[in-house]
């Protein structure tokens, strides 16, 4: 009796410890974040001697002046900075270089660095912010920043911001890399336990009581493309999982994509999927699971069922009673995972330590390229000053020589001036417009004088 009451005891404990394994797992190694190689860019004398105050006013004026600003200085200031100190202005000046015409030369490490560095700072509201504003920012995820940043919140329990990144795969319709495949699904799976954390965005309202009216060519018809209009959390963790899940052919994908679509209410093709699925796969259609995980998605519905969920239902129903897989789901993606770290990781690390020495090159190029640019610039304005004082010079030489030239190109310019002064004398009221226009230039304003 004592020795099982031990056993029980010591299988109560290693429960707890698994447990709390659980909730600190991480699925890559620390190795895969590639800190080392990704802090060695400080060591480049370029990096080192960015003054970013200076800097980033400079950024600011060039933009305010002409409108522009230089991809590459933009990247400089992005990769250079090493504290929280900067990180509202790394947001801005992105912003600007995408406002500019400048926003298609932003390179491949701007991205990057602008991620790692709100990701570094657990800046993670600012973050999704700029990940899903691609209009106003333009920054777009590599396979690599997908895989570090799911791992890191999936870590840290926050399926909610883990669910967030695997839909910008699927917006971006990404299915390149395994490992972000598998994480992707899992993080939409585990953010579905309770998914209260992510909250559908409210629809602005206008409160202001004054009518503006506004004279427009021709009315837009509301248009609503089914991808990047999706704002609803249920709509976009339900895409993603029918995205990943159709480019599976085993149960975990068609289980994976069946509760995707009737979580996106695409009702129509999870019923051509069930019956395509009951004529040609013969068992191990789904995991059984499945069925009590769609159940609890539909309890958050406020709406009654339609009538095309009523069909699903009956269909499910017909699908239950097949031969499907008793295994565990949330077991099947881990291992999925595992497999898909073990066999991608070390070639992860390798070639992005190598793509981090590509980029201190491209950046090193381009600045060159655009010194040499500006050196170009500068001698083809100094050529133009030189020509324009030599003809200056000339003018005063050969005066004598094109005395009558001269008298007669002033005669035709007056001419011209004289023309013009009746055409406008000939329109109605010029002279009262005249007289008025003249005495609004003679106008002297008074001193401002302060009172003692």
């Amino acid at each position: 009796m004592l020795s099982f009451a031990l056993s029980y005891r010591i299988c109560r404990v290693c429960r707890e410890f698994k447990n709390v394994m659980m909730q600190k797992r991480t699925f890559l190694s620390e190795a895969y974040r590639c800190d080392e190689a990704w802090n060695r860019r400080f060591n480049s004398a370029l990096l080192q001697k960015v003054d970013h105050a200076t800097m980033f006013i400079l950024l600011e004026q060039r933009y305010a002046n002409v409108g522009k600003m230089s991809a590459v200085d933009v990247d400089i200031f992005i990769n250079s900075v090493n504290n929280d100190t900067y990180i509202d202005e790394a947001i801005k000046i992105v912003h600007n270089l995408r406002m500019s015409p400048e926003a298609t030369n932003i390179l491949d490490s701007t991205h990057h660095a602008l991620i790692r560095y709100l990701w570094r700072y657990n800046r993670i509201e600012e973050l999704h912010e700029v990940l899903n504003d691609r209009l106003n920012y333009g920054i777009f995820p590599d396979y690599f920043c997908y895989n570090l940043l799911m791992d890191d919140f999936i870590k840290k329990q926050d399926f909610a911001s883990a669910a967030k990144i695997a839909t910008l795969v699927m917006l971006q319709e990404e299915t390149g890399h395994p490992v972000t495949n598998a994480l992707c699904l899992y993080s939409c799976h585990k953010y579905l336990e309770n998914p209260r954390d992510w909250k559908k965005p409210e629809v602005p309202v206008d409160t202001s009581k004054e009518e503006i009216k506004i004279r427009v060519a021709f009315i837009r018809n509301p248009f609503f493309d089914d991808h990047f209009d999706l704002t609803d959390p249920r709509d976009l963790v339900g895409k993603t999982l029918s995205f990943h899940g159709k480019h599976l052919a085993n149960v975990l994908g068609r289980t994976c994509q069946l509760r995707g679509l009737i979580l996106y209410k695409k009702y129509d093709q999870a019923l051509c999927l069930l019956k395509e699925w009951m004529e040609t796969v013969q068992d191990q259609i789904v995991y059984e699971e499945v069925f009590e995980l769609i159940t609890k998605d539909n309890s958050e519905l406020q709406d009654e069922p339609s009538e095309q969920l009523k069909l699903v239902e009956n269909q499910l129903s017909v699908l239950k009673g097949k031969q499907n897989d008793k295994g565990s789901l949330i077991e099947s993606m881990e291992n999925m995972i595992k497999s898909a770290v073990k066999e991608e990781a070390d070639k992860d690390i390798s070639k992005q330590c190598q793509v981090y020495l590509d980029w201190e090159h491209v950046r090193t190029s381009v600045l060159e390229e655009q010194m040499k640019a500006i050196d170009k610039q500068k001698r083809i304005a100094n050529i133009e000053k030189i020509k324009k004082d030599l003809k200056e010079k000339e003018q005063l030489l050969t005066f004598f020589e094109n005395e009558e030239q001269i008298e007669v190109g002033i005669e035709k310019v007056e001419e011209e001036d004289r023309k013009e002064d009746e055409r406008i004398h000939a329109m109605h009221k010029s002279a009262k417009k005249l007289r008025k226009l003249i005495a609004t230039e003679a106008y002297v304003p008074p001193d401002v004088k302060s009172r003692n």
